[in-house]
Formats: C-alpha cells, structure tokens, sequence
C-alpha cells in the first residue's frame, strides 16, 4: 500500500491529485505541521527536510512534489497522463513540469512568506514581511502567469487538447495564485483553473 505523507494547503496536494487522476488506492498519513510533526525522527528519516509531500511506494520513498507526480505518471503509461517518451509532446511535458517547480513556486512563495505567511510561522523566529521582496515575488508571478497565459490561448490544457501531469503541476501553481488572490489579472489562467477544478481527481483532492 502507498502512503502519502501530507497536510493541505501545501504541495502535497499535487501528489494527492495524481494518485486520484490515476485512480490508485493509497492510504494518507497527514503530518500535522502546525504540531511540529514534520520535526520527529520518525519523519525526519522519511523526509530529512520535513517538509511534504513524501511518498512510500513498493520498493521505494522519495519526496519532492514534481517527482513524486512524473513518478507516478510513468509507473502508469496505460492512463496516459505524459505523451510518449523522446517525442515531441514529451519536451514540452517536461518544460512545463519543471516550470512549475522552478519558475512558479519561487514566485509565489516570495509573495506569501513577505506578506501573507502569519507572523507567529516566520523562520526564523521574530523575522517581518518584508514589502520590498513580496513586490518582487509579485512582479516574478506576473511574468510567469503572462508566459502561462500566451501557452494557453486557444487551448484547454498546457499540450493541448489532452489533460497531463504538466497540467497537475502548473494548476497547483494556479490553485495557491487563487489562494493568495494574484490571478485575477489573468483572465485565461482563470478558465484554465476553472476547467481543472471542474475535475473530480482535484476536486477530492483540493475540495475535500
């Protein structure tokens, strides 16, 4: 049995998100964040970061949110989330994949840790939002929601008419913009995330 170590709202939702596309059974172990769970030993052997998601497989456990997501989509090429390996789909697959981790997410968490993230969870203890630096996280995002926005017109997914694993990472992405109200500005990155969350894979995994 997979296990899935998480806490909502947080990239491990990702994980939860492909493990329902792909209709897996998997048992959820939440690590209660606010409690200090994720600083155990237990955990911590687990993920030496404790932070989530992790994910505990037959034959192995890895963390990170975009690998645990490829991961799951290769084990499953039947489901056909990922176009085939060495086409030309799949470049675009990854380039999406990997903005997700290396372009949005900075973006968005420079916005929330300077000017959304509560006082009493700054690290370290007694750090201040810092405008400057959410002005930038900001401006970063704008950027990224405009490349996002060019990709998208005139189709319903990131590779086109097909739904992807690329989509799971990138509408993460959109779900935590909607959160942190930085999306309105976008208005096809709106129905793009208006068309993900019309899913019952997010909705279980987002709305539950």
């Amino acid at each position: 049995m997979r296990i899935l170590y998480e806490w909502p709202p947080t990239r491990s939702q990702r994980a939860r998100w492909a493990l329902e596309e792909l209709g897996l059974d998997y048992e959820s172990h939440p690590v209660k964040l606010m409690e200090g769970e994720q600083n155990g030993a237990d955990y911590r052997a687990i993920h030496p970061l404790g932070v989530v998601p992790a994910l505990k497989a037959n034959g192995y456990t890895m963390f990170e949110s975009v690998a645990v997501v490829m991961q799951l989509i290769d084990e499953h090429p039947e489901k056909t989330l990922a176009p085939p390996p060495g086409s030309p789909e799949r470049a675009l697959y990854y380039q999406w994949c990997t903005f997700a981790c290396a372009e949005m997410d900075p973006a968005l968490m420079a916005y929330f840790d300077n000017a959304v993230r509560p006082l009493e969870a700054m690290r370290p203890p007694g750090r201040q939002h810092n405008a400057e630096f959410a002005d930038y996280g900001r401006r970063d995002f704008a950027l990224r929601a405009e490349a996002l926005s060019k990709a998208l017109r005139g189709r319903d997914y990131l590779l086109g008419p097909a739904f992807t694993g690329a989509d799971i990472l990138i509408g993460h992405s959109c779900f935590m913009a909607a959160h942190l109200e930085l999306i309105g500005d976008y208005p096809i990155l709106q129905a793009y995330h208006g068309r993900l969350k019309q899913r019952p894979a997010y909705q279980r995994s987002y709305e539950s």
